[in-house]
């Protein structure tokens, strides 16, 4: 290779790893800031490293020739601009072009640096493919935890304690403006369980988060969004490792230090109670409107008070710094389900703003 075509090469080189660089920190930033989701910033954190890697062997091989090639004035490409480029919809869309941006420079990055290094080539090579895996878990997690971070009405489907049968609940539920439903069938035996998470699944398709009370082996087989767990079950990372990390994992908690460790453990989102006495769970004392407090002003994820919410005690919640609350009995055993599940939406939504 000639003098003129290495200043060529290194030029296009410097320039997409600049892309590179750029598109990768925008979507660090969204992950770490807004989705303060800490698996997925430990990913993309592991990606820049690797990044950095392969531009420490390229540096060793060119040596100053990127940085002396540099023609920022020059580059016809600066002075060239679309109407999308100039304009974002959306957070989402702006992560989904930045993710496309690193993709497309490290594939530039591995065809320029095999003329002077198949060595460099290789690492960018294997960079792209690792962010293959990180854009299908960051769009899928952007996805279901803006979808969570906005919920304000949680439904728990008990059969026992409906006035009708599951699927009726599950489907007035939505209908009344549910944004998420947890299946919660404790005594269901795994085949009926997994009949009617199905059919379930169904009825919250496009319209509300679906997630189920443990089991997420067949949380996995159904498709669900995600499953809740409680202190005694399985690490969050386990069954991420089941379903997939792109999956929703919920975590009851009952004090800060729990709050804080489901953070720690990559938890999705944390329940808040039981904040009244409630019979769904008789073996633990309610934690009153303290600890509701607690986590308005402390909690780093998304959060649902949950024991005992009903007509009486939902604006107390509210009061004490509540933004979203799950509730059972209130809504599934009412006579209708979908006027109640509205009610309730509509007075949370009254605090919102």
């Amino acid at each position: 290779m000639n003098n003129v075509e290495l200043g060529s090469v290194c030029r296009i080189l410097d320039a997409n790893m600049n892309r590179a660089q750029e598109g990768l920190r925008v979507c660090e930033e969204y992950a770490r800031f807004v989705l303060e989701d800490p698996q997925i910033s430990k990913a993309l954190k592991g990606l820049r490293h690797r990044f950095q890697e392969a531009e420490i062997i390229l540096s060793s091989v060119v040596g100053d020739n990127l940085l002396f090639n540099r023609d920022t004035p020059g580059d016809i490409g600066t002075k060239i601009s679309t109407n999308t480029e100039v304009s974002r919809k959306s957070i989402l869309s702006v992560v989904k072009a930045s993710i496309k941006r690193l993709e497309e420079a490290l594939r530039v990055l591995e065809e320029y640096s095999k003329t002077i290094s198949p060595q460099v080539a290789g690492l960018f090579e294997a960079t792209r493919y690792k962010t293959y895996d990180i854009e299908k878990q960051l769009l899928g997690d952007l996805k279901l935890k803006d979808k969570l971070k906005n919920a304000a009405l949680y439904v728990l489907i008990t059969e026992n304690l409906s006035s009708t049968d599951s699927l009726t609940a599950c489907r007035e539920a939505v209908e009344g403006g549910a944004d998420i439903i947890q299946m919660r069938e404790k005594d269901m035996e795994d085949g009926e369980f997994y009949e009617m998470a199905l059919k379930m699944r169904e009825m919250c398709a496009g319209r509300a988060i679906f997630l189920l009370n443990d089991r997420p082996h067949i949380a996995a087989l159904v498709g669900a969004d995600g499953i809740h767990t409680g202190q005694g079950d399985l690490s969050v990372n386990l069954c991420k490792k089941i379903m997939g990390e792109d999956k929703i994992v919920g975590k009851s908690t009952s004090a800060p230090e729990f709050a804080s460790k489901a953070y720690d453990d990559g938890a999705d989102y944390i329940g808040v109670g039981p904040v009244y006495p409630t019979n769904t769970k008789m073996h633990r004392s309610a934690v009153g409107l303290e600890y509701v407090k607690w986590v308005a002003q402390n909690s780093k994820l998304p959060y649902f008070c949950i024991g005992s919410i009903n007509r009486d005690t939902l604006h107390g919640v509210l009061d004490a710094g509540a933004r979203a609350v799950a509730v059972c009995t209130a809504i599934i055993n009412a006579k209708d389900i979908a006027a109640e599940a509205a009610w309730f939406k509509e007075e949370i939504l009254k605090v919102r703003g």
